[in-house]
């Protein structure tokens, strides 16, 4: 008995550590509110956080997805409660950073309370059921010719801006898949609300795909958008070797996607650096004063340092620092060389995510792995140097001249036949200053006849030539 007993002792205390462990565990939110501080010395000014709202049950894939939402006004208990989201926008607020919440205006659950309410708030399908697009099968889409379920969407983006109060509302937000709800209309009625709600400045970012798309999107009122194009160059550009080290190999898959026609003419004509310049000259010339959200890495296209290597990550990423009307999009993790893809709807999986991997003068492609958690730098030195460069990219990326600076192409004579470059060089003026910018974005050293004078403030430059994947910025002296 006695050993039976000493058991039953040690159950009992092993359950009651148990216990009182899970009451000390934070939840996800109350853990990056714990963390803002780090994040805001990153040198990070802007937060996106993926919905944090209650998910849906009824078809419902693998664990289920926060892009199938059962109520807006809630949030998820695997997330946290409503009182911790309230209170990580305020402290993100106390340490001068915005908030912007990611949102579905396309679609819910399909258990939503909207759907039991009036079957008129959703598309109907030839069965008269909620009815989706793609694949999506655990969503129902909207009903915006349906003036109730417009007001319902106002009042749902009015509630999280407001907060409890001025300090807890959010500062704007991610809009998913903003161009393919049933009446676009709704855009021009609703934002003019919305930047009523308070006297600071709305942000309203738009997940979207397609240049001419965005143009839309802009012209009904969004502030900003996803360059899908500037994603797309880094797709179709970059495969890996068997190092691990980025390629650049352009993928004979770009010819099958239309939005991307103009720069991958732009590609044949000029390489890559045809392609990035055609890029930039249009919205300077269609959208000057809109946002583009410039990214090589996100929750849906996967980790960009396991599918471009690390070597084509940096040099996009300084890229887009410098480029005008950027918004630097990084994606948690990502600062410290995270790998794998977080899941969508399994706690692990093969996914189309891969990369292409060269091997001689052939390429194939190989699948990717998503999973709960992240795999990282394999050493804390890698890990330590991939922070310090993410911080480094923030503080130029808020330089005055490349937040405001007006953008001009630099002519520096790249010594390579017309389809193969691969040095993007523009200049950034303003009051009187000026940066030049240099990037070579391919996997070879690259000589160029006409350097721009002065002093190297950012990368190096040995003579006249680039090394691979390397960025040069230089200040007149």
């Amino acid at each position: 008995m006695s050993d039976e007993k000493n058991l039953s002792d040690d159950l009992n205390d092993m359950l009651g550590d148990a216990k009182e462990g899970a009451k000390k565990t934070a939840s996800p939110l109350a853990e990056v509110t714990r963390e803002l501080s780090l994040i805001a010395d990153l040198g990070v000014e802007l937060l996106h956080i993926m919905p944090p709202f209650r998910m849906g049950l009824l078809a419902r894939k693998g664990i289920g997805s926060p892009y199938a939402v059962a109520d807006y006004l809630a949030i998820d208990p695997e997330f946290g409660s409503k009182a911790e989201w309230f209170a990580l926008v305020r402290k993100a607020h106390a340490l001068g950073l915005k908030i912007i919440l990611g949102f579905m205006p396309n679609h819910t659950a399909r258990d939503h309370v909207w759907i039991s309410e009036d079957p008129e708030n959703y598309v109907r399908d030839d069965q008269g059921q909620p009815g989706f697009d793609f694949d999506w099968s655990d969503t129902a889409k909207l009903n915006y010719r349906y003036p109730p379920l417009r007001q319902k969407v106002i009042e749902t983006l009015r509630y999280w801006l407001e907060g409890e109060d001025r300090d807890s509302g959010v500062d704007g937000y991610r809009m998913d898949m903003a161009h393919m709800i049933n009446d676009l209309g709704f855009w021009n009625e609703a934002i003019p609300e919305l930047e009523s709600v308070n006297d600071r400045p709305l942000l309203l970012l738009a997940e979207c795909y397609g240049l001419e798309r965005n143009l839309d999107l802009f012209q009904r009122g969004f502030q900003a958008a996803y360059d899908d194009d500037f994603y797309k160059i880094t797709q179709y550009g970059y495969a890996r070797d068997k190092q691990g080290k980025s390629r650049l190999w352009l993928d004979p898959e770009a010819e099958h996607n239309g939005d991307f026609t103009p720069r991958l003419a732009d590609w044949k004509r000029g390489g890559i650096a045809a392609a990035v310049q055609g890029l930039i000259r249009e919205y300077q010339t269609r959208a000057p004063q809109k946002l583009l959200a410039r990214y090589v890495d996100n929750h849906d296209e996967g980790r960009g340092i396991y599918r471009f290597g690390p070597e084509a990550c940096r040099v996009m990423m300084d890229l887009a620092a410098c480029m005008p009307q950027s918004m630097v999009f990084t994606f948690a993790g990502q600062e410290a060389g995270a790998l794998n893809r977080p899941p969508i709807h399994e706690y692990f999986s093969i996914c189309d995510k891969g990369f292409r991997l060269v091997e001689g003068d052939e390429v194939r492609n190989v699948e990717g792995i998503e999973f709960e958690g992240n795999q990282f730098f394999r050493t804390a030195e890698e890990r330590t140097q991939a922070i310090s460069e993410m911080r480094k990219r923030f503080t130029l990326h808020q330089h005055p001249v490349l937040q405001q600076g007006d953008w001009n192409a630099i002519e520096v004579d790249e010594q390579a036949a017309d389809p193969d470059k691969t040095v993007v060089a523009f200049s950034r003026s303003l009051n009187g200053d000026v940066l030049s910018c240099l990037f070579n974005l391919g996997h070879e050293k690259r000589d160029l006849k006409q350097v721009p004078q002065g002093k190297v403030v950012y990368g190096q430059m040995e003579s006249n030539s680039m090394a691979p994947f390397s960025t040069v910025i230089i200040q007149p002296l």
